[in-house]
């Protein structure tokens, strides 16, 4: 009966990965807080191990636990004593925390759970909806566009400062909360600002309208001079897609 319960024992243990310990390296590791660019930005880990199991160890599979993560796996065996390179990708898309796990499994039936995290902070935290204002000369209602920033404090941003080229008359309406961050998954506010362009005159090509605020990158929005305007049904409701 014992010999039975300490065969159960170590079937149970291999198959449940008791036996990582084989595997001697890092199995965890934390990108800390990283800037980001838009779409997105790819971070990549390289996780080393040395083979202490007393055999040669063959990678069955690396699967992770979501799509934001992606593992090249070597498929040639490492003999013990050797080390064993695992590259895992983690992808950041948004200003938030984000962490993914991959598990080996080998032939043997040996199971490592490697685990990765990191938390995105975009660069350039202010956006512009549409990303290039157009505008028509006359047209005394502008055209309407929203600007967007990601706060993290507690208390709504500052009003940034516009830097308009010739003709071109900027005024602003006052910050309101479009999405409440989490603190939880380290997401922040998402503060929107109506903006109204009035063209007076002839724009010149290339103009761009630069908006500046405290803590926050410059944002460069182009404007195009165009003869009439189609307008959007809901602004925004597309500000966070």
């Amino acid at each position: 009966m014992i010999v039975c319960l300490l065969v159960i024992t170590l079937i149970l243990s291999y198959s449940l990965g008791f036996f990582s310990s084989s595997l001697k390296g890092e199995k965890s590791f934390d990108f800390g807080v990283v800037p980001i660019t838009r779409p997105h930005t790819v971070l990549e880990h390289t996780f080393l191990f040395t083979n202490a199991s007393g055999h040669t160890l063959q990678l069955k599979s690396a699967v992770p636990s979501c799509g934001c993560t992606t593992a090249d796996w070597p498929t040639k065996p490492v003999p013990d004593g050797e080390v064993l390179a695992v590259p895992v990708t983690l992808k950041l898309q948004r200003s938030r925390y984000r962490s993914s796990k991959v598990r080996l499994v080998f032939e043997t039936g040996e199971v490592v759970v490697l685990h990765i995290e990191g938390s995105g902070r975009f660069i350039q935290r202010m956006r512009s909806l549409p990303p290039t204002i157009k505008v028509v000369d006359g047209m005394e209602e502008g055209t309407i566009s929203v600007l967007s920033v990601e706060w993290f404090e507690l208390s709504s941003p500052p009003l940034p400062t516009f830097i308009s080229p010739d003709h071109v008359i900027v005024e602003t309406d006052s910050w309101m909360l479009g999405t409440a961050g989490d603190p939880h998954r380290m997401t922040p506010n998402v503060w929107t600002l109506r903006l109204r362009c009035v063209l007076e005159g002839d724009l010149e090509e290339g103009s761009q309208l630069q908006v500046e605020m405290e803590e926050s990158k410059a944002l460069l929005i182009p404007l195009e001079q165009v003869d009439s305007i189609d307008r959007p049904k809901s602004i925004w409701n597309r500000l966070n897609d």
